[in-house]
């Protein structure tokens, strides 16, 4: 049996322009991007506006809306920004960020953002292959997603941050009547901690 060998194409050769080749193509085909990163993604929408900005793509999962910003280059500071400006914008609990060659200052950032946000990203490598002379097909590679540690240890965060909230709340409360009362504690001010002192 004659088994071939993959090759790479040039990512620019098969979607010359991102915004009108790659991404109606991906709209078309998202199940292939969904495979990867094991996410059902459904009611896929192009150039949707987020505020003065317009999102590649977004899409529906069981979590909420999803944001998915294509880049056919390597990764860069501007589009993570539109990652974090349309995922902010538009409520959404999913962020895919699809770029050719990953730099790794980028893959720490998504992976930190996974461990300190409740949003959910996924920074995704596209390339292009054949076999042989076969028509190029897409191959995407999940670089970093939220993992089950990650979204626990997030979760353990936002009930701190909760947990915090209330505790100065409450001491906030408790300060306001004793300035009723006396002004004993007028030196003090509310803290998140679990006592207060002067």
């Amino acid at each position: 049996m004659a088994i071939g060998k993959i090759q790479r194409a040039k990512i620019r050769d098969v979607w010359p322009n991102e915004a009108h080749d790659f991404t109606p193509w991906l709209q078309e085909n998202i199940e292939v991007l969904a495979e990867t990163i094991d996410l059902n993604l459904t009611a896929v929408e192009r150039e949707q506006s987020a505020g003065s900005f317009n999102v590649d793509l977004i899409a529906e999962s069981e979590s909420g809306l999803v944001v998915i910003e294509n880049q056919l280059e390597r990764s860069n500071h501007d589009h993570l920004g539109k990652v974090l400006t349309y995922l902010a914008q538009l409520g959404a609990t999913t962020a895919i960020w699809i770029v050719s060659d990953p730099r790794p200052e980028h893959v720490t950032a998504i992976s930190w953002l996974n461990d300190s946000s409740p949003a959910a990203f996924y920074l995704v490598k596209l390339e292009a292959v054949r076999i042989e002379n076969s028509p190029p097909a897409a191959l995407f590679t999940l670089i970093t997603g939220p993992s089950e540690e990650s979204i626990g240890a997030s979760e353990t965060k936002r009930d701190m941050v909760d947990r915090y909230k209330i505790r100065k709340r409450f001491w906030e409360q408790v300060l306001a009547h004793s300035k009723t009362k006396t002004n004993l504690h007028s030196g003090i001010s509310a803290v998140n901690g679990n006592w207060i002192g002067s």
